[in-house]
């Protein structure tokens, strides 16, 4: 059997498709994946087969622009990517090797080919991977898609206006004729419209990458969605040091190359706090030129291994991040810019596992509530409930959601070909 990975983002999105293809491989499948380049190396040393596919200089181009991390920006910022380098070279690299019979497409949110070939094709299976709630438009718990204090929670009928509005406004206009176009390739005559409301979903299977608690709006959202659990496996291989004297973690995520100055009100607070800190970046300009005593700065480093020696976490809200601070069991500020770090920080804030930090003037202030004081003989009330922490980290440290998700799809790609 053979199975075609997409991942057409940043490592964050890279990390758990390639560690669900490892878990595919284990099974006994033959696995392609396509990556930007510059996580190519990263697919290689999982043992699966690569297709780069946006090549670093375009890959760099788009996340060095420091539109991509606001809220309206940003979105587009990636679709415009998207269409322009990604949906024909993935469709190449499936038509290169597709076996009839023996191929299950298993598609990143973004990979909007495969679900064109699905429909082309209906005897080859396809498998959404959605990495995080924010992209699935439930009404009784609908995802947080800004800051902003007016964007509508209620009712339904304006919930569902307004994603008519951002369809026929703005997304149709960016993906519509890129899509019908390749449709027609396959002989898919009809158009469709409102590519992102109900047509996107696979008609197969949908694996949600993490658990019914953190999004128990989107339980029963759409045929074969299955809760798998967060991805938790270390894909990196980097060897470092733990650190011994529990800093705080300050990151904006591995593709953020604009955090400088967030960088310096970390160093100035956990000064104010005389704790010590740790900031992470792949991007050696974000960090401060000098670094006072207690100060640390690193490249990135598996957070699965590093968390459970630190404090605290200061973050943008990727879910990658979200979910490994959840397993560590530590606090979580969550400093959103863009995508579904809005979605992440209210969920995570709901949950009583952290803080939405909704100023970066209350860092100091929300930072004292969230930790513990070491010199006070009785801690004051803490604004996250420490029990809800300890209760979700066990739940979320003891499902490997990539191995459920690769068993899951084993089992749907025996149900197409039950005599490979």
């Amino acid at each position: 059997m053979r199975a075609i990975l997409s991942a057409p983002g940043s490592r964050g999105d890279v990390n758990p498709m390639i560690a669900i293809g490892r878990q595919l491989k284990k099974i006994g499948f033959e696995v392609v994946i396509s990556v930007a380049e510059p996580y190519a190396a990263l697919a290689r040393q999982a043992g699966l087969s690569v297709e780069s596919v946006i090549s670093t200089e375009r890959f760099s181009e788009a996340i060095g622009n420091a539109n991509v991390w606001r809220p309206i920006q940003g979105p587009l910022q990636i679709f415009h990517v998207m269409v322009r380098d990604f949906l024909e070279s993935h469709e190449r690299v499936i038509q290169r090797h597709m076996i009839p019979g023996q191929t299950v497409l298993v598609a990143h949110p973004l990979d909007l080919v495969s679900r064109v070939i699905r429909e082309a094709n209906p005897s080859v299976p396809l498998v959404g991977v959605h990495l995080q709630p924010v992209i699935l438009r439930t009404f009784r718990q609908p995802p947080r898609l800004s800051p902003w204090w007016f964007e509508p929670r209620g009712p339904q009928w304006l919930i569902k206006a307004c994603y008519a509005c951002i369809d026929l406004g703005v997304i149709d206009p960016l993906l519509r004729n890129a899509i019908n176009r390749i449709r027609r390739r396959h002989g898919l005559t009809h158009r469709v419209r409102r590519i992102m409301d109900r047509w996107w979903l696979s008609p197969d299977a949908t694996m949600a990458l993490y658990p019914e608690r953190f999004a128990p709006g989107t339980v029963g959202f759409a045929p074969g969605l299955v809760h798998c659990g967060f991805p938790l496996e270390d894909i990196s291989g980097k060897e470092f040091e733990t650190p011994a004297n529990r800093p705080i973690v300050f990151t904006s995520g591995t593709a953020h190359r604009h955090c400088r100055k967030f960088f310096e009100l970390a160093v100035q607070v956990c000064g104010q706090l005389e704790r010590p800190g740790l900031l992470l970046s792949s991007y050696p300009e974000n960090f401060p030129t000098q670094l006072p005593t207690g100060m640390e700065s690193r490249d990135y480093v598996s957070l699965r291994r590093l968390l459970p020696h630190c404090s605290a976490i200061v973050h943008h809200g990727g879910v990658g991040t979200t979910s490994q601070a959840l397993a560590a069991g530590i606090p979580q500020v969550i400093r959103p810019l863009a995508f579904d770090q809005f979605d992440n920080a209210e969920r995570i804030e709901r949950l009583g596992c952290g803080r939405w930090l909704k100023r970066d003037a209350q860092l100091l202030g929300t930072l004292q509530e969230i930790l513990p004081d070491p010199n006070q003989r009785v801690q004051r009330p803490t604004s996250y409930h420490a029990k809800s922490l300890e209760d979700f980290s066990d739940e979320v440290r003891g499902v490997n959601g990539a191995e459920v998700a690769a068993q899951r799809i084993h089992h749907l790609t025996k149900s197409f070909f039950p005599l490979s």
